[in-house]
């Protein structure tokens, strides 16, 4: 069995990084009706960083590295991930995608999107964000948020089984859509005002 090696760009520690994971899992196991887009935006960002398989976004393939010592390092690079992040917060913002001038600061080659929906590029960001110490607001509710007391974000979620989803659990999920897509809106423009003020 190996042992995940988080590569040093990571801001969380290890253990938030297996909680968060671990979360997602668990909600992904759930099935389809318990899931939302965003949910399942969290695990792929997630799976990428622990298992290495293809970008959620972009489906860029990035081999890991698996070391002498039984150990493995994805092979997600700070540049990699910094434009995955990039191109999820534009789709989560319905924003235009990055620009060649955008490609070329971030060190990538361009890659659009090949997923188009717009809470699982929320997801997506939110991880990226918090893997990279954007953020410091977990991407998921895990026990540990629990244990402090702290509120669920979207509690509708909670309260009801997704059997019984009706109008007032509809129009709940419309407004954490809603604000979900503002958030993103809010930090693509600051972060595109940041890059055009240095051009």
């Amino acid at each position: 069995m190996s042992t995940l090696v988080l590569p040093s760009w990571v801001v969380p520690d290890y253990d938030a990084v297996r909680e968060c994971e671990r979360v997602s899992v668990r909600l992904i196991g759930l099935g389809p009706r318990a899931v939302t887009a965003r949910d399942a935006g969290v695990a792929a960002a997630l799976v990428w960083l622990t298992i290495g398989e293809v970008s959620p976004l972009t489906h860029r393939a990035v081999p890991g590295t698996s070391h002498a010592d039984g150990s493995w390092t994805p092979g997600a690079s700070w540049e990699l991930v910094r434009a995955e992040s990039w191109v999820a917060l534009s789709v989560a913002a319905g924003a235009p995608a990055p620009t060649a001038e955008d490609w070329r600061r971030l060190g990538v080659e361009p890659a659009p999107a090949a997923v188009n929906d717009t809470d699982f590029a929320y997801g997506v960001w939110r991880t990226l964000a918090w893997l990279l110490g954007v953020r410091e607001d977990f991407p998921v509710y895990t026990a540990w948020h629990r244990a402090a007391g702290n509120r669920r974000e979207r509690p509708h979620l909670y309260r009801r089984r997704p059997t019984e989803r009706d109008a007032a659990w509809r129009a709940a999920e419309q407004a954490a859509r809603d604000q979900a897509r503002a958030d993103a809106r809010r930090y693509w423009e600051h972060v595109r005002a940041r890059v055009d003020a240095t051009a």
